[in-house]
């Protein structure tokens, strides 16, 4: 059965630049291999069609078989977009001073809530490029599907942990499509929450949002 948008699937995968480099995996054995020093998930779920990784892989495993070592290379426009000259910014060296903060070429920071990288530092300021670090990069996929998630509570679970972070601190009932979330969620987030997850799994029928005990 081919993959379709929509469909809630398990993949496998490893994401590499022009010259070989890994950049993202979720394969243990392949890192502990490569000497990658990363926390990787025990599983990696997307929902396809909704971007939950690059827009250029997400289109490519709509319509696949699962179970196949596939490969995909995946231009800039569709992967983290083409470096934009617009995206350098001149910050006064005078204001990291005031915060007591040392700036170095190749350090990642972030100002405003924006994330960048300090480029330069030369007569008194500071030259960051606010681009992604992928931005203009090809990037080169190897991914399998190894599994099309069907369980409406692991769809939900899926979505509680890629979207919000959530890892476990929580727990899922289900019970004729309904759904019932107990975790430290305000529950002012209940409408808010309850529109996403219907976006993308039309068969939930209610979503209840309760404190957990302890």
């Amino acid at each position: 059965m081919k993959t379709k948008k929509g469909d809630f699937v398990e993949i496998k995968f490893v994401g590499r630049l022009d010259d070989g480099k890994i950049f993202d995996l979720n394969d243990k054995e392949l890192a502990k291999k490569e000497s990658i020093d990363a926390h990787i998930h025990d599983k990696t779920i997307i929902c396809l069609g909704f971007k939950d990784v690059v827009e250029g892989l997400d289109e490519f495993l709509i319509d696949k078989e699962p179970n196949h070592k596939l490969e995909v290379t995946v231009q800039p426009e569709q992967g983290f977009g083409k470096r934009n000259a617009k995206s350098f910014s001149l910050v006064p060296l005078n204001k990291f001073k005031d915060q007591k903060f040392a700036p170095m070429p190749g350090l990642r920071i972030e100002i405003d809530g924006v994330p960048g990288t300090i480029k330069s530092i030369s007569g008194g300021r500071v030259l960051i490029d606010f681009n992604h670090p992928l931005a203009g990069k090809v990037l080169k996929y190897e991914v399998t599907i190894i599994n099309l998630i069907t369980d409406l509570k692991e769809k939900v679970s899926s979505l509680l942990e890629m979207n919000l972070h959530m890892h476990k601190n929580y727990t899922i009932e289900e019970n004729n499509g309904e759904i019932t979330i107990k975790s430290e969620l305000p529950i002012e987030l209940k409408e808010m929450l309850e529109m996403e997850l219907k976006k993308r799994i039309p068969e939930l029928k209610n979503l209840k949002l309760e404190k957990r005990t302890k």
